[in-house]
């Protein structure tokens, strides 16, 4: 896989993930106090980790190669 694609699949699998995560949690919801902006950093933070536990094995096997 060229390294190009692997980043763009990387990127459009968390950008999906976002806001599929978004769209369903907040679509109704105003944001109007700090505990929900808190809620929705915490969130962000569990879909970015989903997404780097995904592709772990693929990056982690370029950058120890070099490629």
């Amino acid at each position: 896989m060229s390294e190009n694609k692997i980043y763009k699949d990387v990127h459009n699998y968390t950008k999906y993930k976002l806001v599929e995560m978004l769209i369903d949690k907040y679509k109704d919801k105003k944001m109007d106090n700090l505990n929900q902006i808190e809620q929705v950093a915490d969130d962000v933070l569990k879909i970015l980790s989903i997404a780097g536990l995904k592709y772990y094995s693929e990056l982690k096997s370029k950058f120890e190669t070099g490629e």
